[in-house]
Parts: C-alpha cells; structure tokens; sequence
C-alpha cells in the first residue's frame, strides 16, 4: 500500500480494504509496525501490540495482517549548476533524500532560445512522483528553474535567493502566467537563517529547512499544474490577455538578452514589444526610444 492510498494486492472485501488502508497509512505517518485483526467476533483477551477492528460488513472471515512501514527515501530535485546546487547533491543522501540535479549548463546542444523546454525534458520523468525542489541557478534562469517545476508534485520548492532579487522574480513569474498558489508556495530566500556562509553551510540550512518541512508540515505540499497551464509562446499582457510573442528580445538600451515570456519589464511601441533586463532601461528607453531604435 502507497502513501496515497493505492493498494497493490488483495486482503478481502471492499469493508476489510478500508480499513487496511486507513491502518496502513497511519503506520507510514508514525513509521511503527503494527499487528492487525480484523474479525466479526473481538477476542473478549487481546494480546498486547495487536489492533483490533471489527468487521463491518456481512461476512465470516477473519483477517490477520502485519503492518510495516517502508519508506523510499524522497527526491530532492535541485536545478543549477553552482557550488550550491552541487553541495546539495553531495549532501542530500545523507539525510535520507534521493538527489537528481539538472541544469542547462551540463546539456549538450541544448537551445539558448528554449532554456524552459530544455529543463522541463530533464523534469519529465519526475511529475508523478512526489519529491522536494531546490533551484539554485545563482540569478542565471531562475524563473525558468521555477516554472520548470511547475508541474511535478512538490513538498517544497526553495529559491537560493535575495529578498529583493525574490520581489523582482516572483512579479516576473505572475506576468509569466504562473498561479498564485505556486508563487506563494515558493520558499524565498530558501534555507533556515543560521548564518550560514558558503556552500556547504548554506546547503545545510536549506536541507534543515526541508527535513523540518518533511517531519512537521505534512500538508504542505503543490499538486502539479497541468501540463497545458503555462505556453510556451504566450505571455500575459498589461489587461490580462495573452498575446503571441518572440521569447528572445535584446534590450535595446544594454544589449542584454531577455527572454520576453519571463521579464515583467515589457514596453509596446508602434505594434512593437521590447524587453528590458529591470525597470531603469525601460524608463530609459520610455523617455527617448529613438536615441536607442536608432543604434539596432
């Protein structure tokens, strides 16, 4: 029997399934063994450590079962490729989580042009399977690390990040189409505040902050959007509608790439919509557009 209720086998009719269910996943809770007898007549002497429960429904049978939780060490999906993300993986095994990173920077002919496609592939094999989540990409593709996620069942979803850097991120994955739900979820800046400094020790914090997760907030947890919740071509406009977009622009007043489905610095000029790295060069390039237009 899983965590979520599914029973692999047979242990009699629908009543005695119910009931095994419910015992089963109290032993996963409290992680005890437990002994189990199920009967229509109750011994009037129970021997010590036995459960009984009475049978509900019409039948003569008696049923004896021997709970044991097995626990599968959870994943830990972290998306990054810096010291951090690596001194995660390092870490996690032991303190009983299963690590899986991904990052673009070790993907082989990957498109710059698709960051969010390329992690999603990497994710695929994990949205049906309940796991922790850390991005720590160092401010390189956050968002795309984040929305990656978004459709994988998670406990918890950590962002190594600042909590200035964290208000321009999450305004970023709002106009992205992100839920609230989602954004809210997200822990930022992730990890306890222990003091850490450097990696190790800011891995630690963020593993203690997801064992603590795991042991008290049992009901904490995303159930995955569906997979046709955010295109891949499409952002949100200013009023609200979704407007065909090329994802790749060029800020025109610093030359930096943007991608514009993530960028919550937008700017429409005759029909034209250009992207900005942060709110001074589109202020900039507001007041004088031509002394830019003018250089591309």
């Amino acid at each position: 029997m899983t965590a979520d209720g599914k029973m692999i086998g047979f242990v009699g009719g629908h009543c005695t399934r119910e009931l095994v269910i419910n015992q089963a996943q109290e032993c996963l809770r409290t992680g005890e063994k437990r002994l189990l007898l199920v009967t229509p007549q109750p011994p009037v002497h129970v021997e010590e450590g036995v459960t009984v429960l009475p049978m509900t429904c019409a039948s003569e049978g008696t049923v004896e079962l021997f709970l044991e939780p097995k626990h599968v060490d959870p994943l830990l999906i972290i998306v990054g490729d810096s010291p951090i993300a690596h001194a995660l993986e390092e870490m996690a095994p032991r303190f009983a989580f299963v690590p899986r990173r991904i990052s673009l920077e070790e993907v082989e002919n990957s498109s710059p042009e698709e960051p969010l496609e390329v992690l999603r592939n990497q994710v695929a094999t994990f949205t049906n399977t309940m796991a922790y989540g850390v991005v720590a990409t160092m401010g390189l593709y956050d968002s795309e690390g984040l929305l990656a996620l978004i459709h994988c069942k998670l406990r918890y979803l950590g962002l190594v990040t600042s909590p200035k850097r964290w208000v321009t991120v999450s305004s970023g994955l709002e106009a992205a189409g992100a839920p609230k739900e989602f954004i809210d979820f997200i822990t930022a800046p992730a990890g306890l505040d222990i003091g850490a400094v450097g990696a190790q020790e800011i891995a630690l914090s963020i593993l203690a902050q997801i064992v603590e997760r795991r042991r008290r907030d049992l009901n904490v947890q995303w159930e995955g959007q569906p997979k046709e919740g955010i295109s891949e071509s499409e952002t949100l406009s200013a009023n609200g509608d979704r407007i065909a977009v090329s994802p790749i622009v060029v800020d025109p007043v610093c030359g930096m790439t943007v991608n514009l489905e993530k960028t919550q610095f937008r700017l429409e000029l005759d029909g034209t919509t250009y992207g900005f790295c942060c709110s001074g060069c589109r202020d900039r390039f507001a007041k004088n557009p031509e002394a830019f237009l003018s250089h591309t």
